[in-house]
């Protein structure tokens, strides 16, 4: 299987026979949005304002009041961020990249602001604690997209592993999809 680091957000734990893939899923509570503000050029706001029906010149200003805020040390949620918690553009193609790899983008140090980054730390460091040998990428850099694939009796293993922690069914769902073997046609 070959990963798509566009797509979604994820850790591959390459081990020394077979890659694990850990999606991260988003609880999308805006706490990375509340305290900063994403850099846009004017033509992305023009794009943007168009496509969600505001008004170019009143979008414009309250961004570029926003970004002067951020960059002079004032902790500003971004004007995207509307209540409760929901990014206007999650889905848009002009979603930042720094906002897109968040919070991978942020060297590899857990978030603690974060749920969903404390909780895929988690479930990473359940997955390798009996791994001798492994090498962890995330989708920011992930040197090798091809995924091998895990056999049976390491899948469940893995599985069990996986459960002993808790975490939300949209994760679970997501980790069993990537990495059953069943799903990836090697039964």
């Amino acid at each position: 299987m070959v990963i798509e680091p566009n797509r979604y957000q994820f850790s591959k734990i390459e081990c020394k026979d077979c890659d694990i893939l850990l999606p991260f899923i988003c609880h999308r509570t805006g706490s990375c949005c509340s305290v900063y503000v994403p850099r846009f050029s004017f033509h992305d706001l023009e794009i943007i304002a168009r496509d969600l029906n505001m008004q170019t010149k009143d979008f414009l200003s309250e961004y570029q009041s926003c970004y002067v805020k951020r960059i002079t040390g004032h902790s500003v949620r971004c004007p995207l961020l509307e209540s409760p918690n929901h990014c206007l553009i999650y889905q848009h193609p002009l979603r930042p990249q720094v906002c897109r790899l968040f919070p991978f983008s942020y060297g590899g140090e857990v978030i603690n602001s974060c749920p969903a980054h404390v909780e895929h730390r988690r479930l990473l460091n359940c997955l390798v604690e009996k791994e001798k040998e492994y090498t962890v990428y995330d989708s920011s850099f992930c040197p090798n997209l091809e995924l091998r694939p895990m056999p049976e009796d390491r899948w469940w293993e893995m599985l069990a592993r996986f459960q002993s922690i808790l975490s939300l069914p949209a994760m679970s769902v997501a980790f069993i999809t990537f990495n059953d073997p069943a799903l990836a046609g090697l039964r």
